[in-house]
């Protein structure tokens, strides 16, 4: 039955040519992000310092993974989709479900044959990740897997999303329509980022995909959000499972919906609360230095950061991607609150003579600050314990620069704009070609 429900993604054309959209959408992320490295890069030929920026998981590894997030945001809730709703098409779901006999595992082929189709823009980033190799670029092999397990788990869920919309449709056309307003409301969370106006949407962001990627995109395997994934797609599928539940009429449908949603709820906010990540960037260059981090790992206490910081101040940015990321590693119990975003009209937060100041709580002691300095707020921590700090010393990333121009670029124009995407086409032609003759 698998056999057949793959043989209906793999030799569908669209699938091939969604497929080879997707390795333009990939292989555009590719270039640009090629250009933007070169450019920089021919700028510090001489200087050994500034070398050291030049990180290819920020510069070429991420803005590519961009363009995989979009094709796959995209084209992945179609693919999932129509593995269902072409059942309801051609009018042979019922019959479908009767033959199976579960509707949990008809609901699982379909995810399965699905993911297959939403795997190839995957495939492609990692080819394209493979030429930046060849190339002569530098990838660390275990950052760049734990940036590309985080989109294949947003692949997963993606695809989820499409089963369980065309299980509460009638048709494809329904079924992606729903599956796209469903992205397109994380992409709203998303905009609501930054905006102190919009800080009522902040625990709405525990439900945006992005909020877990951020961590793999920099080289972290974070466990919480390898959780959420895992309990989002799981919570969708079981969704999915009431909708192809035909058999449920009126309120029993509703109760089963509302039980499926719980189910989502629950599975998504547990799992992301498992604790633990790992920093497994080159030289360790996402964590705070590894003396201090092995002596915060031993402070005794419940470790909690109450920043009085607003949405739109940059401080803010500055505290929460370089201290607060580096410190969650070591303290993985470490609490954070802004006032701002508990209040009803934050922007009023602006005239408090406490705004700017920065609350550090180790037990039952406490210090306040107004300074953002990764190095200073660490020694705070310490003075709370009774401490000095320890080594402030940290290995020294060397950096990657490097200049792709001249045969090199041509070579990634062509790959990324036509042989990439030609591939997935004569591919498709060949496999749907075949299965006509064998009819």
């Amino acid at each position: 039955m698998l056999r057949r429900e793959l043989a209906l993604v793999l030799r569908a054309r669209v699938t091939w040519f969604s497929g080879a959209a997707a390795a333009l959408l990939v292989g555009h992320g590719f270039v640009l992000a090629i250009d933007l490295f070169t450019a920089g890069s021919r700028s510090v030929a001489a200087s050994a310092l500034m070398s050291r920026e030049f990180d290819p998981l920020l510069g070429v590894v991420r803005p590519t993974l961009g363009g995989l997030y979009l094709a796959l945001s995209l084209f992945g809730p179609l693919l999932g989709a129509r593995c269902l709703a072409v059942e309801k098409d051609r009018r042979t779901f019922h019959t479908l479900v009767l033959a199976t006999g579960s509707v949990p595992r008809l609901v699982a082929r379909k995810w399965l044959s699905g993911c297959a189709g939403v795997l190839l823009p995957w495939a492609a980033a990692v080819g394209l990740l493979l030429l930046w190799r060849a190339l002569g670029g530098h990838l660390q092999v275990r950052e760049t897997i734990a940036a590309l397990t985080g989109y294949l788990l947003y692949g997963l869920f993606a695809t989820s999303l499409g089963v369980a919309a065309a299980a509460f449709t009638r048709g494809f056309a329904q079924a992606a329509t729903t599956a796209l307003l469903a992205v397109a409301l994380t992409w709203a969370i998303d905009a609501s980022e930054g905006f102190s106006a919009l800080a009522w949407l902040g625990g709405a962001a525990a439900w945006s995909p992005t909020t877990y990627l951020r961590a793999f995109e920099q080289g972290i395997f974070d466990i919480g959000a390898c959780g959420w994934f895992c309990g989002a797609t799981i919570g969708t599928l079981v969704l999915a499972c009431v909708g192809c539940r035909f058999d449920l009429r009126g309120g029993r449908r509703g109760i089963a919906v509302g039980l499926g949603v719980v189910v989502l709820i629950v599975a998504s906010a547990s799992m992301r609360a498992v604790p633990g990540a790992w920093d497994l960037t080159e030289s360790a260059r996402r964590s705070l230095p590894p003396a201090a981090a092995a002596e915060l790992r031993q402070l005794p206490g419940t470790m909690e950061i109450v920043a009085n910081l607003d949405r739109e101040d940059s401080r803010r940015r500055q505290l929460e991607s370089d201290l607060l990321a580096k410190l969650r590693l070591a303290r993985p119990d470490l609490r954070v609150r802004w006032p701002p975003d508990e209040r009803n009209a934050p922007g009023a937060f602006s005239q408090d003579e406490a705004y700017g100041r920065i609350v550090i709580r180790l037990g039952e002691r406490s210090l306040e600050t107004t300074s953002t300095s990764r190095r200073e707020l660490t020694t705070l921590i310490f003075q709370l314990a009774g401490k000095a700090l320890p080594d402030w010393s940290q290995p020294e990333y060397p950096g990657y620069p490097l200049v792709v121009e001249g045969r090199s670029r041509q070579l990634v124009l062509v790959a990324c704009y036509l042989v990439l995407p030609l591939t997935f086409v004569v591919l498709g032609l060949l496999l749907t070609s075949t299965r006509r003759k064998t009819r």
